[in-house]
């Protein structure tokens, strides 16, 4: 009777300390699912907070996309301003620092060194890439083809060539086109519809 018992006690341990290991076998595996899952959710956390970013990083670009697109040169440059030499046959020139270059800042260098009248204004200044050459539309004001048509042909040269030279300098362009508050620039000497390269 006693071996019964004990048999029965045996096998009721047996019985439960199974069934306790089974238990923690589960709750092992639900621990590790737990941990997987939680793995995910931080992965896909981060994957998020990632992609939030990269916007950000594609605005910055733009921002300074627009800024060079300008055609403005931006930090310290030296540029070679031309003006007509004083037989009007030829040109002189000077070097000069900028901080930062500008249609306006060009063209008030052109009349400092009096190559243009006061009343002068470069409207607007684009850089460009026309068939592969680096190309500059500028459009003057009024003013610019008044003083050509003042000028005789020599004269409307040289001022020509210094205002075509100094600007495909100061932007490091080829080729210019300019022209009169958007229309094509003529003087009764010539007109200058299309690009011109600089003047020798």
């Amino acid at each position: 009777m006693k071996k019964k018992i004990s048999k029965v006690l045996i096998l009721s341990l047996c019985v439960l300390l199974l069934a306790g290991c089974q238990k923690n076998a589960e709750t092992d595996k639900d621990t590790e699912e737990d941990k997987k899952t939680e793995s995910l959710e931080v992965e896909d956390t981060e994957k998020e907070d990632t992609d939030e970013e990269d916007p950000v990083e594609d605005q910055n670009g733009d921002e300074q996309g627009s800024a060079d697109s300008s055609g403005d040169v931006q930090g310290p440059k030296t540029v070679t301003v031309f003006a007509p030499n004083e037989n009007a046959d030829g040109f002189v020139t000077v070097n000069l620092e900028a901080s930062a270059v500008t249609e306006g800042w060009v063209t008030e260098q052109l009349i400092a060194n009096g190559t243009l009248p006061a009343d002068v204004q470069a409207l607007s200044c684009k850089k460009t890439e026309v068939d592969g050459v680096t190309s500059l539309d500028l459009d003057m004001n009024q003013a610019f083809q008044k003083f050509l048509q003042s000028m005789g042909t020599a004269g409307e040269y040289v001022v020509m060539g210094s205002v075509t030279n100094t600007f495909l300098n100061a932007y490091d362009c080829e080729q210019v086109k300019i022209t009169v508050e958007g229309q094509t620039l003529a003087t009764g000497h010539a007109e200058y519809p299309g690009y011109m390269t600089k003047f020798e």
